[in-house]
This record gives C-alpha cells, structure tokens and sequence, in this order.
C-alpha cells in the first residue's frame, strides 16, 4: 500500500516539474507569437490561453459586435478563443466583455496595467495630410486625449498613450487608410 502512495506521489511529483519546465518553453513561444488582436483586458498570450474556455460569451456579449472566435486552421491552442480586429471595426472598451468572462481570461486587471491592444500607425503612403491636404479626422476621433496630435498639418501618434482602439481608422478618409493599428508585439 505504502509503494502505491509513494510510486503516486513520484508521478504527480515528475508531472507537476515537467509541466513547469514545458510551460515555461511553451510560454516563450506564445509570447513571441501574438498573432492576433484580443479584446480588452487578455494579458499575456499564455496565460489568455490557458484561462480561456472558449466559452464565446464575450462574442455574445459586445454591443459593438467586434469579437469574433478563431477558426479550427488558427490550430488547437488558439481555435474559438476570442480576437478582435480595430482595423476592421473599433473597440468601444466598453468592458462588457470583462465582466462577462467566467475565469477572468479577460480580467479588469489586465487592462489596467496595459490598457493597449494595439498602437496606430500613420501609413504616409495613405494618410493624404502627407500629401498637403489638410485633413485632421484622426485626431479629431480619437477618444483617447493625447494620443494624436496634429505638428505642421501632420498626424502624429503617441505610442504611450495610444490604445489601439481604431476610431482612428474607422473615421480615416482616406481610400487607403492613412492610419492603421499595428499589432502588439
């Protein structure tokens, strides 16, 4: 009896070392792969990863209707876990998510510390302020006091104090976007 308990204790003792070791690698992984946009308050990739059940109740609960699930070709990990794209749609952070969340995948916390998900970007190529017309759409949208400012008719982002959120963008009159949300590395 005592062999069973101890040859158990061994195991559980090997498991729980060599999930530490792995998860460490693994983490290390995740954290160099964001790959896509998740919605206010995920934190670290990993630990997103881990908490999250896949549950959607985030996607069901956004007024702005921005969430949408990973496909089964994002692979196993990542597969209906939530992702947003401020590109596409801007994020509101109206924390509906959050506060639906049954294991504070999407914690409060979280976007406390980093409230970005995202920065913006001028892209000169589109942005027609680059090409002496006076426009100023970006900054007049963005919600976010600091963010934007307009130097000698020019759009320029503060990186500390963007959010990503894309108002920016959705209000860019531009045909080819001259401001666009870059995703955290």
């Amino acid at each position: 009896m005592t062999e069973d308990l101890n040859r158990r204790n061994y195991l559980k003792l090997n498991l729980k070392s060599s999930f530490g070791f792995f998860s460490h690698v693994i983490a290390s992984q995740f954290e160099q792969e964001r790959e896509c946009y998740r919605p206010p308050g995920a934190g670290n990739e990993l630990d997103f990863l881990t908490s999250c059940t896949r549950c959607g109740k985030c996607k069901e609960e956004c007024p702005e209707g921005i969430i949408s699930l990973l496909p089964v070709e994002s692979g196993a990990t990542k597969m209906n876990t939530p992702y947003i794209d401020p590109n596409v749609k801007p994020c509101t952070f109206c924390n509906k998510c959050i506060d639906v969340c049954p294991t504070d995948a999407l914690h409060l916390e979280h976007l406390i510390k980093n409230p970005a998900i995202g920065i913006a970007s001028i892209r000169i190529d589109g942005c027609i302020a680059h090409l002496n017309v006076m426009c100023d759409y970006c900054f007049r949208a963005c919600p976010h006091e600091g963010s934007l400012k307009i130097a000698d008719g020019i759009p320029i982002v503060n990186e500390d104090k963007c959010t990503g959120c894309g108002i920016c963008v959705s209000r860019c009159i531009s045909e080819h976007k001259g401001i666009w949300i870059k995703l955290l590395t």
